[in-house]
């Protein structure tokens, strides 16, 4: 009995995540393509908490990743014909060297988590100066993919085909999440977020495991990069290497939850569609309403919910099992 409970509560959020995201495929195109955008910030959240949240290494430079994915894929389709269904591979390694060249420069100077975090910002600013000023990579105007229309060369008619492939990517990167969360790695990562010192002290290679959390964190977020490229059918420094779409993809993270499996999940499945009602409805009369309320919800969230929203559920169900146990204790 205690193991079928068991299985039914690891089993809950999963059916609960699939009833959500399969809607839109019986929903109107509109829908589809808020569904689409919430899914891409469902996976860049997973792939930011591998290394923000559960290796505890604030990182803000996942721009250079989102970019490496991107440009690269790009790049080959534009100048060699490369179908970027093998240019996402190329552009995940690119961003895993960068993401394990970050890991080592943090391990070499012992940053702390501070330094770490403006280390990694000065890299994307950095890296943003660069694609905007190189004509190759299609400078501060960008680039424009070649109209091939065949799902040999990542372009679909049907925006319901992009949303199955992001959503595809979602319950990959989900599961690897989970997967690394309940073994050894995400003990040690772990581990060494809570402290660094402690881990190295009982044996934990901390270099290698910060290596090897960023460099899957980087490679993800590099394939929800090519995904985002081949879906906008277009690239430019602002979008795809601008600090802001880490700064959202990092608040989302921390209202859902850092640290666990669901958080990322939670915070952008229900914070993106918000925020694009609000600046739909509001964002004539009110420009950037929707970041306005973002930002107070973070303040509320860090106030009340230090933990973000899944921390507060878990500790709402702890009280009340707890208040049902002792209720059945008085009866009895």
């Amino acid at each position: 009995m205690r193991e079928t409970r068991l299985l039914s509560s690891a089993a809950l959020p999963w059916i609960a995540f699939l009833a959500v995201a399969l809607a839109p495929l019986v929903m109107s195109s509109s829908w589809t393509n808020m569904a689409i955008l919430t899914l891409l910030f469902v996976h860049l959240c997973i792939a930011w908490n591998l290394v923000g949240g559960i290796a505890g290494q604030f990182c803000i430079g996942h721009s250079l990743f989102l970019a490496a994915g991107a440009y690269t894929s790009t790049l080959l389709s534009v100048h060699l014909g490369i179908t970027p269904w093998i240019g996402m591979f190329a552009g995940a390694a690119l961003a895993a060297v960068i993401g394990v060249f970050i890991a080592w420069l943090s391990f070499r100077y012992e940053l702390p988590p501070l330094s770490f975090a403006l280390v990694t910002i000065a890299l994307a600013m950095l890296g943003y100066l660069a694609i905007s000023s190189i004509d190759f990579l299609g400078a501060s105007r960008g680039l424009t993919l070649p109209v091939r229309g065949t799902p040999a060369m990542y372009q679909f008619r049907s925006d319901t085909t992009y949303y199955v492939v992001i959503l595809i990517q979602v319950i990959i990167a989900l599961a690897l999440s989970m997967w690394l969360y309940h073994n050894k790695i995400g003990l040690y990562l772990r581990a060494v977020r809570d402290n660094e010192r402690a881990a190295h002290a009982i044996g934990v290679p901390v270099l290698k495991y910060k290596m090897l959390a960023m460099a899957i964190s980087a490679a993800l977020t590099a394939f929800g990069g090519t995904f985002y490229a081949q879906y906008l059918q277009y690239v430019e420094p602002h979008t795809f290497a601008g600090i802001n779409i880490v700064i959202q993809i990092i608040l989302l993270t921390v209202v859902g939850g850092t640290g666990t499996v669901w958080g990322p999940v939670v915070g952008p499945l229900l914070l993106v569609p918000a925020g694009e009602w609000l600046r739909h409805s509001l964002g004539g009369s009110l420009p950037g309403v929707h970041l306005l309320v973002f930002g107070v919800l973070l303040v509320v969230v860090i106030r009340f919910a230090p933990d973000g929203l899944i921390g507060a559920f878990g500790r709402a169900r702890q009280a009340w099992r707890f208040r049902r146990g002792a209720a059945g204790a008085a009866a009895r």
